[in-house]
C-alpha cells in the first residue's frame, strides 16, 4: 500500500501537529506501508528525526520557498500535483484543517479517485473553533466542511475528539488512534537544589498559563520553582512574565525558551511534577512524554487524559485557577519517594498503550479496512449509527 501524507510544516516551533504527523506517517511505514510525507512549507528548523525505514520519505515544496499569498499557494499546488502525478498512491492523508492547500489537495485526490483521510488534530474542539471564530466560520462555509464530509475516514486521537467530530455533524467512519511517544528505558533523574514543576509546550493562551500563575499565588511554597519552557507565540511569554512580576513572583519562575535535545531532557530530568493547565487538547503529546519519563502529571479535563486519574499517575483537574491550584497543592504535599511511585505508574501506562509501533500497526489496519470495508471493522473505528 502506498500512502501520501500531507502536513503544513514540521518546524520545531509549530507545536505538536507537525510532530504527530511525522511520527504517525513513519509508524505506518514501519508497519509495512510505503509512505511519502509531503511537507507544504519546508523550514530550516525542522524536527530532528532520524529514520532508517526504506519505504519512508519526506519531500516538499522546492528550495525552502518563502513565497506567500497566491504565489506561494500556486507553488504548493504545483508541487503536490507533481507528487501525485509521479506516484500511484492508494490513500492521501491530510494532517490538519483550515489550510487552503489541504483543501486543494483533497480536491486533487478526489479528482483522481484516491480516497483521503483527515486527521483534524484538535481543530474541531470547541475551544479551537472559538479561536478566530469568524475566519473559521468562513472557511467552513467555503471549503472546510466539504473536505470533512467527503473524507473516507477521519482520525481522532481520543474519545473526546471523537465526540467533537460527531458534534460537528460528521457521520463518516472515525478511527480513534492516540498519538504515540518514544519509550524511555531508564529515564534520567537528577535532583535539583529546588524542586521543580515543569510546563513544556507552546506558550499560548490556550495552554492556561495565566491560570497557572494565579494558582501559584495561592499555593506557592518555599523550595519550589516553576519552569515554563517552549516557544512563545505572538509574544505571549512576555504577558506571562509581566503577570509574574505583577504578583511579585518573578523569582519563582524560569523561562528557558524553546528547549530541544539535551536541554529538553535536562528539563524533564530535573522536574518533580509536570503541569499542562490547558483549556483544550486533542491529545497532549507533552503529557505522554512526561509520563514516559516517570514524571507525575497535573493536567485539566480540557485534555483527554482521564487515564491519569484511573491509573493514579497524576491529577486530572477542572480547567481554571481552582482546579490547577488543587492539583499543585496535592503534588507538593507529597515526598519525592511518593511522587516517584506515582510517576512509575504513568510510565507503565505509556509502555502498555502508547508505543508508536502499536499505533502504526493499528493505523495500517484502519487504512486496509477503509479500502476494503468488508466484514467486522477494527474495534477502534467508530461507525456512526445509521451508516
Amino acid at each position: 500500500m502506498k500512502q501520501l501524507h500531507i502536513v503544513h510544516d514540521i518546524s520545531v516551533r509549530s507545536g505538536g501537529l507537525g510532530l504527530a504527523a511525522l511520527r504517525y506517517a513513519h509508524a505506518v511505514a514501519k508497519a509495512g506501508a510505503r509512505v511519502t510525507l509531503f511537507v507544504v512549507k519546508r523550514t530550516s528548523d525542522e524536527l530532528d528525526f532520524q529514520w532508517d525505514e526504506e519505504h519512508f520519505a519526506v519531500v516538499g515544496t522546492a528550495s525552502h520557498s518563502r513565497a506567500g499569498g497566491l504565489a506561494g499557494l500556486c507553488g504548493q499546488f504545483v508541487a503536490i500535483r507533481k507528487c501525485l502525478n509521479e506516484n500511484e498512491f492508494d490513500i492521501v492523508h491530510l494532517h490538519g484543517t483550515w489550510s487552503p492547500i489541504l483543501a486543494i489537495a483533497a480536491y486533487m485526490a478526489r479528482s483522481r479517485n484516491i480516497p483521503y483521510v483527515v486527521s483534524p488534530h484538535g481543530c474541531l474542539e470547541p475551544w479551537a473553533l472559538g479561536h478566530r471564530k469568524v475566519k473559521k466560520q468562513v472557511a467552513l462555509a467555503v471549503y472546510q466542511r466539504r473536505v470533512l464530509i467527503n473524507a473516507s475516514m477521519l482520525v481522532a486521537t481520543a474519545g473526546q475528539e471523537l465526540g467533537s467530530i460527531r458534534a460537528a455533524g460528521l457521520t463518516g467512519p472515525v478511527a480513534v488512534l492516540p498519538n504515540g511517544v518514544d519509550l524511555v528505558a531508564e529515564p534520567k533523574r537528577c535532583a535539583a537544589s529546588d524542586r521543580k514543576i515543569l510546563f513544556l509546550s507552546r506558550i499560548h493562551p490556550q495552554k492556561g498559563l495565566g491560570d497557572l500563575v494565579l494558582a501559584w499565588v495561592r499555593v506557592r511554597q518555599p523550595g519550589w520553582r516553576v519552569v515554563i519552557a517552549g516557544p512563545s507565540e505572538g509574544g505571549y511569554e512576555d504577558e506571562i512574565k509581566l503577570q509574574t512580576r505583577t504578583h511579585g513572583l518573578e523569582g519563582d519562575f524560569e523561562f528557558p525558551g524553546l528547549v530541544l535535545g539535551e536541554k529538553k531532557e535536562r528539563c524533564f530530568a530535573e522536574a518533580d511534577v509536570f503541569v499542562l493547565p490547558t483549556y483544550s487538547e486533542n491529545f497532549g503529546i507533552a503529557v505522554a512524554e512526561a509520563l514516559a519519563r516517570g514524571i507525575p502529571v497535573i493536567t485539566t479535563k480540557g485534555a483527554p487524559w482521564q487515564e491519569i486519574e484511573t491509573h493514579r499517575c497524576g491529577w486530572w483537574v477542572t480547567p481554571g485557577v481552582d482546579g490547577v491550584a488543587t492539583g499543585l497543592a496535592a503534588a507538593m504535599a507529597m515526598s519525592r519517594e511518593a511522587l516517584a511511585e506515582v510517576g512509575a505508574r504513568g510510565k507503565k501506562l505509556v509502555e502498555e498503550k502508547y508505543s508508536w509501533d502499536r499505533i502504526g500497526r493499528d493505523a495500517l489496519r484502519a487504512s486496509e479496512w477503509m479500502l476494503r470495508p468488508i466484514g467486522v471493522h477494527p474495534e477502534f473505528i467508530d461507525i456512526a449509527l445509521g451508516d
